[in-house]
């Protein structure tokens, strides 16, 4: 059973590989049938309550013995480097500041809405599997919630993911080879649609939309390592309400950049789409329809 900064390495890098896998993601939804069913635990916030949590609860799932849904699929691309800590403790820090644990809404965690997708793929990856890791991280991060941070670090996620290898306004995200849509609704396949079809485009919306640059604007466009820059955009954009999965052409996502002449909405930054014909137009469009499609 790992312990100490290999324990924690291991959990980081469970975490961040969780699973891209199941049912397409929802539009700001947050209940699932793991979250209905799961039972909160009393926390007394005791002094060595959260490293007892992580001994009995998280460690288990980690064992190299033991298969994990984590090892089902992954979020390629992701520098999960960036994110491993010494301690269990900084780890959470770390994803924390990170956004991929929200303490204000831990069943809404991102890492538990990856673990929470993942579907039983073999006699070793079983529902029961999936299940107590789910159950497991969300106690971890309940308890960091109920009881407080563990601990406070000036800068949780080192000098290193301080300043992560971020996409440039500029910078081609696109591979030599154009990526091919497999026509499908897995959550792997729209959230790489969204990276070659919206988050491809972002530069249209520099600086006024960069959660890094101070200036007017919400800040949805999430500045991080490329594919960990997308992904937490497309979560931003969802959570935001910016997509209407009801009437998807009405989606703010589509009416704020269109210029009003052609139908869309008053936007300080100007306007990013003179037409409907414009071909960043088309790519946000195609990923939202698809969205929708793909929405029960």
């Amino acid at each position: 059973m790992p312990r100490g900064p290999a324990a924690a390495r291991v959990l980081a890098l469970a975490l961040l590989a969780a699973p891209a896998c199941g049912e397409p993601p929802g539009a700001g939804s947050t209940t699932t049938g793991r979250d209905e069913a799961y039972e909160p635990l009393e926390y007394q916030c005791e002094a060595d309550e959260a490293s007892a949590l992580y001994e009995q609860r998280i460690a288990p799932l980690l064992t190299a013995e033991r298969p994990s849904s984590c090892n089902s699929c992954h979020l390629a691309g992701i520098d999960l480097e960036l994110y491993v800590q010494p301690t269990p403790c900084q780890t959470m820090a770390c994803l924390v500041e990170r956004d991929l644990v929200d303490l204000d809404d831990p069943g809404a965690s991102t890492v538990l809405q990856w673990i929470d997708r993942g579907q039983p793929t073999s006699g070793l990856i079983t529902k029961q599997i999936i299940d107590e890791e789910y159950v497991g991280f969300r106690a971890w991060i309940e308890q960091e919630a109920a009881c407080g941070p563990c601990g406070e670090f000036e800068d949780p996620c080192g000098d290193a993911a301080s300043e992560p290898a971020t996409c440039a306004p500029d910078e081609p995200d696109e591979p030599d080879e154009p990526w091919q849509d497999p026509g499908d609704c897995s959550p792997p396949t729209l959230e790489a649609m969204f990276r070659h079809r919206v988050h491809r485009w972002r530069d249209r919306c520099y600086p006024c939309h960069y959660d890094s640059k101070d200036a007017e604007g919400p800040d949805w466009i999430i500045e991080d390592e490329c594919t960990l820059s997308s992904l937490r955009t497309m979560n931003t954009v969802l959570r935001e309400g910016y997509v209407d999965l009801a009437h998807p052409e009405r989606s703010l996502l589509l009416l704020k950049p269109l210029a009003e002449a052609a139908g869309g909405l008053e936007h300080g930054g100007h306007d990013k789409f003179e037409t409907t014909a414009d071909e960043a137009y088309q790519d946000y469009a195609s990923w939202i329809e698809r969205l929708a499609q793909c929405t029960p």
